[in-house]
Formats: C-alpha cells, structure tokens, sequence
C-alpha cells in the first residue's frame, strides 16, 4: 500500500544526510588546506633556519675567522667601549673545535682611568656556543683563562674597584654580570693572582696566588671550585667548594634568595693576628692560631644547618673591656647547628637561624688551659622548639662529661 507520508519523511531524512555529508567534506577541505598551509610554512621556516645557520657557519668558517686578526682593532675599541676603560689586545686568532668557533686572546690588558694594569689576561681561550644564535648573547661551551692577573681596591672614599672599574649599586644592570656568568657552561681559570689594595684602611697590598677557579653550569645546577694561597706566613692553601640549584624556570639565574645547596670550606694553620690590619675582630687578640673545615646548608638565603670542626691553638684575646684576658694552649672540637624552620614559611631573604626552632651541639670539645689544666672530652646540645598550636614552648639541654671545676676557671673570662 502507498504512504506519501512515509517518502516525504525518507526524502527529508536522505536531504538531512546529504547535507550534513556535503558539510562534513567541507570542512575537512578546509582544514586539509589549512594543515597544508602550516605545514607548508613550518617547512620554509625549518628550511630557511637551516640555510641562514649555513651561511652563518660559512661566513664564520672561510670569511671571519681566518681574518680575525684584521678586526683586532675593532674588537679592542668594543671592549673598551663596553667596560669604560682602556682594553688592549697583543694577538688574536681563531679556529674551530668540531664544529664549534674557538678565539685565543693572547695577552690583553684592562686598564684603569690612570692607565695603570688593573686586569691582565696572558691567555683566554675561549669555544663559542650555537646557542648564543638563539640567545642573541655571547654563550660559552668553554672559557678558560691562565694566569690572569686581577686588582681588586678599596679607595679612600670607600668605593670598591675591581679590575679599575667602580662597582655601583642600585643600578638597574646591577646582577646582569653574574647571570651571564650564570649563563656559560664552563669557566676555567688558572694560575692566577689577585692583589687587593684597601686604601681605606692603609694595609699593605694583600695578594693570593695559585688562585684556580672551575664553574661548571647546566641549566639550574651550578658547581664550583675555588683555591688559593695566601702569604705563607698567613694561612696555608684554602679550599672553597659549593653546589646549588634554583627553580628552573627562575626570572633571575643569579638571585640567591631563591637558591637551595651546600657550601664547602677548609682554612688550615691561619696565624688570626696576621689578619689584622685588613678586617676587625670583635674583641682584642693578640694572637692565636686557627684552622677550621665547615659544611654550611643554604635554603633559600636562609641558613638551615652547619656543621664546623674548629681547632685553635696558642690564643691570647680578651673579650670583654671588664674581663680578664683569655689564655688558651689548644682547643678542638665539633660544632653543629640545624634549623627545623617550615618549608612554606617566607623568610623574605632574610636569616632567620633559630626562629622557627634549632638544636646546636658542641661534640668532643676539648681545652687545654696554660700550666696544663685541660677539659676533657665534653658534648653537650641545645634544642629550642617555638610554642605551637597544642604544645607550648620548650628548651632541652643535655651534657656528657662535664668537667665543672676547668668550665668554672674558664667563666671567669667569657662574656
């Protein structure tokens, strides 16, 4: 039997079909055009990239570095434009470490605005990074610089030069140095020597020498390594060494505020009289003899533990204008501190050791006294917990070995 009804639903069904289909092919037309333009684009791009780095290696290769030397006059006129003072350059040359342009300077001189050497540089060699394309900035995959010779100095106003440039602050490119530093992987500096001049004060020149510095930079971890030696009759070699890190993704590579690591460092056989006349202790000594290794944990500008082993030896000081004076043959011993502060909590970059709670503990502290009085082998600790929300308050002290009558004898001089 006929139903019209029935074809005029089908028909309508079939139209909707159809029309939808026609959309559908539409739309895929479209956006297969559109995928092959970006597609199309991406490809020009990648391409022009690669023919532009090309040419930049080309002309590097076989038109600029092989006639570095003929730019040695424009380079020496940048640098001095860029540091404020006069930069001299006695050889340049270039060459190539795989596919990496390497530049030798041999012999450049910074002078200050008296002309006189403030920085001296025999050798710097140096292999550049791709990435300074990328960057629009001078990136390293290696500096090296052998026995460079740096003046640091006080004037009498009390203005710090460094390398015969007046270091200011509160300057917006104040930092801008140590991020590019930051920003290299590797910075190796050996031999070296720096002598620094505090006018302010009136001391003699103050040089260290054998002065050896490597920095090694991958992204947010940072390593370094720092020794020198000070005038034999001041203090053996030193040591310093540290590792930090930083938020990955941090404005500022060189804000320490934000910073998390460890500091290493180991002072042997310092003659603490001999220090005298370049900083102030804060009592009168008269001499004495120290030595001390110390690991010191920084989070975030805010100290959260330490631990020194400290030995002194033939001390004299007095540390107090009202006390007598202390006498000291030796003492050695352990010295450590942790912090228990919230990891949440906001110390603004500041110190805040011991606010948020701390224990200290002096371990196998010994003193030996003139006449040969000693204190044995004595640990005692301190842990101070702050007042929370269902405990109050609280300081716990414990000791082992005491030996009350020498403690009793040294009171008399301490504060």
């Amino acid at each position: 039997m006929h139903n019209p009804n029935l074809e005029q639903e089908a028909e309508h069904v079939i139209e909707a079909v159809a029309d939808r289909w026609h959309r559908a092919r539409a739309a895929y037309r479209m956006a297969n055009l559109a995928t092959h333009h970006v597609l199309g684009f991406a490809v020009k791009t990648v391409l022009l990239a690669y023919f532009l780095f090309i040419g930049l290696f080309l002309f590097l290769r076989y038109a600029v570095l092989p006639n570095i030397d003929y730019y040695k006059g424009d380079i020496e006129r940048l640098a001095s434009r860029a540091v404020g003072n006069p930069v001299s350059i006695a050889r340049i040359y270039a060459s190539w470490t795989g596919l990496r342009p390497s530049l030798f300077l041999g012999d450049v001189v910074l002078r200050d605005q008296q002309g006189r050497p403030a920085l001296s540089l025999p050798s710097v060699s140096a292999t550049f990074s791709w990435w300074s394309v990328l960057a629009l900035d001078a990136r390293f995959d290696t500096l090296e610089i052998i026995r460079p010779d740096l003046q640091v100095r006080r004037a009498r106003d009390g203005s710090f030069y460094v390398a015969g440039i007046r270091l200011e602050t509160g300057k917006e490119e104040e930092g801008k140095g140590a991020d590019w530093v930051l920003n290299q992987r590797a910075i190796v500096i050996r031999e070296g020597r720096v002598t620094w001049t505090d006018e302010l004060r009136g001391a003699a020149p103050l040089a260290l020498d054998n002065v050896t510095l490597a920095l090694q930079n991958v992204w947010n971890q940072h390593r370094f390594a720092f020794k020198a030696t000070p005038p034999a009759a001041m203090a053996r070699p030193f040591d310093v060494r540290a590792e930090f890190a930083h938020p990955r993704f941090a404005s500022k590579t060189s804000d320490v505020r934000l910073w998390k690591g460890e500091l290493y460092a180991d002072l042997r056989d310092t003659d603490l009289a001999a220090w005298k006349p370049y900083f102030d202790y804060p009592f009168a000594l008269a001499r004495g003899y120290g030595s001390v290794r110390t690991w010191i944990t920084l989070d975030q500008a805010r100290l959260a533990g330490f631990t020194a082993d400290v030995g002194l030896a033939n001390v004299a000081a007095q540390l107090g204008k009202d006390l007598p004076p202390l006498q000291l043959e030796r003492m050695q011993g352990r010295v450590s501190a942790r912090e228990d502060f919230q990891r949440d909590a906001d110390g603004g970059g500041k110190p805040t050791f011991g606010a948020h709670g701390h224990t200290v503990t002096l371990d196998k502290l010994t003193v030996q006294l003139p006449g040969g009085a000693a204190l044995v082998p004595m640990s005692i600790s301190e842990t101070w917990t702050p007042r929370l929300a269902r405990a109050p308050e609280s300081t716990r002290v414990h000791a082992r070995m005491l030996d009350l009558a020498t403690l009793a004898q040294l009171a008399g001089q301490l504060p």
